[in-house]
């Protein structure tokens, strides 16, 4: 997966030159410049920072009740972002995001199959984001940045890996998500976006009663990258 995001970063390089000799051949706009001059396409890094929750689960082994923490390890991902912009406050976006990170659970030494006792318990997950949200970009700049909002919801999926997921199943969560940052354009079309994104759903358990707690948790995602306006 960071192969294809690696070969659409250079993509978007290479578009530069593209698009100047468009900008200089075709003084005229095409419907489909006007059409494409909606749109940007941007590709970030981030991090991911996510809150640690607890609960009371009654497992089938052992048959009592316990208290359990869950965790997420501090991790690097990388963010894709479409954006379709009609005017200053009707706008438009799909995002989709990939990293891994290790969902440890602290309690009573749990087995991945029983529950019992017999040594720590971690999986390691891809997580990817799949969400649309609306945008605004508010038509005036503070200090030389253009400031942008944006929140909607979507799918929060974790997928265990081959080697370290424990044998576990993917889980697809509902989440909802805020992002609010700042562009500053450094070329006709392509200009530099840094935010922070804040991610809310439920607390992956991958369908084991043993880790299912049914909390509600949060994970903070500070970015940077670039965009191409086309």
């Amino acid at each position: 997966m960071p192969k294809r995001f690696a070969t659409l970063l250079i993509a978007l390089l290479s578009l530069s030159p593209a698009l100047s000799h468009a900008q200089d051949t075709q003084p005229t706009a095409t419907r489909t410049s006007k059409f494409l001059a909606h749109f940007d396409l941007g590709v970030s890094g981030m991090a991911f920072f996510t809150k640690d929750v607890s609960g009371s689960i009654t497992s089938n082994a052992p048959n009592v009740p316990y208290n359990l923490t869950q965790s997420a390890s501090t991790a690097a991902g990388v963010l894709a972002t479409i954006r379709a912009q009609k005017s200053a406050y009707k706008g438009l976006e799909f995002n989709y995001s990939y990293g891994r990170v290790t969902q440890s659970y602290t309690c009573c030494n749990l087995n991945a199959s029983t529950g019992a006792n017999s040594g720590p318990f971690a999986t390691q997950t891809t997580a990817h984001e799949y969400t649309l949200g609306y945008l605004v970009r508010p038509p005036h700049e503070f200090f030389g940045v253009q400031p942008f909002i944006s929140g909607g919801a979507g799918v929060y999926s974790f997928t265990p890996t081959k080697f370290g997921g424990q044998s576990l199943q993917t889980q697809a969560r509902m989440t909802y998500y805020y992002h609010v940052g700042g562009e500053k354009m450094f070329s006709d079309h392509f200009g530099f976006r840094f935010g922070i994104r804040q991610l809310f759903y439920k607390a992956p358990d991958f369908d084991q009663n043993y880790l299912r707690i049914k909390k509600t948790t949060f994970t903070t995602e500070p970015e940077a990258g670039i965009f191409v306006h086309f």
